[in-house]
């Protein structure tokens, strides 16, 4: 099949909006408020026209790239289901009073820019500052990028955009706190696996624990020494730094005291370094109840378990974190 390639610029301000839209099948455009900005119209002028090539050259089957989509840090292949001009529709938003212009479509992948599968030719194209603009020269690295697995697309840094777009979308489901803690712990639950969960809290954690301190996942085959999956270090009046070692475990219903011997191994492992104190453990068991475990709060040997509802509460105080920062 032949088909053409283009990027495609969304108003950065409002990804949840495209977002949103773009999960029904349909891509927006701005400089579309008003009934005379109809890409139909005869008469069509102003900043509206500037679609006009959009409305013109897009085809089924043609591949776009948009730049912020599904979130700030990525970008969405998308395929044209319809030519533009025939699957056009306009109606502007009532909520921004803009983005009328919108085609069917449907995405096909999504990558971070710093993926190691994307060369730098589609790196150095997405660069430019058109809202529409040809890829054709990219042909073949894009096809390549479609063929590749979801995992090969996207990096450790997606999975920090997707709690984040996570956090977003829970604010604006409601302002409630604990409606806002249940609908984020919902969509991270369903959402991230266990090893997607360490990226996940990494990410929220460092909104908590901002620098100088410094949160890392601490994975791999070093893990067999001190049972850490995350460590949160923070800096000392002398020279040495205090560290709270952290164990993820998404296990439902009732939970071995395996997990506590694995975390217990940080004793010995962080007091053998002399610029390190351990301060605290805690495990997090994503998906299990307190009141199915007793066993661990009656064995904790030192260690903090929270479980679901205290993961929850977690949530609450990193998505305030988030919000005090975009107020």
């Amino acid at each position: 099949m032949s088909r053409n390639y283009w990027g495609y610029r969304i108003d950065k301000r409002n990804i949840m909006f495209f977002r949103q839209k773009l999960e029904q099948g349909r891509l927006h455009q701005g400089w579309g408020k008003y009934p005379e900005q109809e890409l139909t119209n005869p008469d069509l002028s102003g900043g509206a026209k500037r679609n006009l090539p959009i409305y013109n050259k897009v085809k089924k089957g043609d591949i776009l790239l948009v730049p912020r989509l599904p979130n700030y840090h990525e970008v969405a292949i998308v395929e044209a289901t319809d030519d533009f001009n025939l699957g056009y529709t306009y109606a502007p938003d009532p909520v921004f009073k803009d983005y009328g212009h919108s085609f069917p479509v449907k995405r096909l992948k999504q990558f971070t820019r710093k993926n190691t599968n994307v060369s730098g030719k589609i790196r150095a194209a997405l660069g430019s500052l058109s809202r529409f603009w040809t890829l054709d020269a990219c042909a073949e690295e894009i096809e390549a990028l479609i063929t590749l697995d979801d995992e090969a697309m996207r990096s450790s840094q997606s999975f920090s955009d997707r709690f984040a777009e996570a956090v977003q979308d829970s604010f604006s489901e409601s302002f409630d706190e604990q409606k806002f803690a249940a609908s984020l712990y919902e969509k991270v639950e369903n959402g991230f696996s266990n090893a997607e969960w360490e990226f996940a809290l990494i990410e929220g954690l460092k909104r908590l624990f901002p620098a100088p301190c410094k949160v890392a996942r601490r994975g791999g085959p070093e893990e067999f020494h001190h049972g850490t999956d995350i460590s949160i270090t923070i800096p000392g009046l002398t020279n040495y730094s205090y560290l709270i070692a952290i164990q993820v475990k998404d296990y439902i219903g009732k939970v071995s005291e395996a997990p506590l011997n694995q975390l217990n191994k940080a004793d010995a492992y962080w007091n053998n370094d002399p610029k390190v104190r351990l301060i605290d453990k805690i495990l997090i068991v994503t998906k299990a109840h307190a009141e199915q475990n007793c066993h661990l709060a009656e064995n904790q040997h030192g260690i903090t378990v929270l479980f679901g509802d205290d993961v929850q509460a977690l949530l609450l105080r990193i998505g305030k974190a988030y919000k005090s920062l975009q107020d």
